[in-house]
């Protein structure tokens, strides 16, 4: 039998989508615009703390990249590592599906 080993960072960047309330935080950035933690917050209807912790799952799995102004967070889509990983398991799906 052929053992297939999914790598570390695909099998986060799985995880890290497979929350409704993190997906639906993805989804916010579907028109490409950056946004502030109480945005990101309001928007999926969670509590600033849960949305945090949301969000820094999504960071430590290359979804998201942020940028701190004064006290405000800023997050957005890491393009091109979403884009990466996407190809990532593309290749892997279609090893065995193809």
């Amino acid at each position: 039998m052929n053992t297939v080993t999914v790598p570390a960072d695909l099998l986060n960047f799985l995880k890290s989508l497979a929350s409704e309330s993190r997906l639906n935080i993805v989804l916010l950035f579907l028109d490409g615009q950056e946004r502030a933690v109480n945005q990101i917050a309001e928007a999926v209807g969670l509590g600033q703390p849960a949305t945090s912790e949301h969000l820094s799952i999504l960071k430590q799995a290359g979804v998201l990249i942020s940028r701190k102004e004064g006290k405000e967070m800023y997050y957005r889509p890491d393009q091109v590592k979403v884009i990466n990983t996407l190809e990532k398991l593309n290749q892997l799906l279609r090893s065995c599906c193809d």
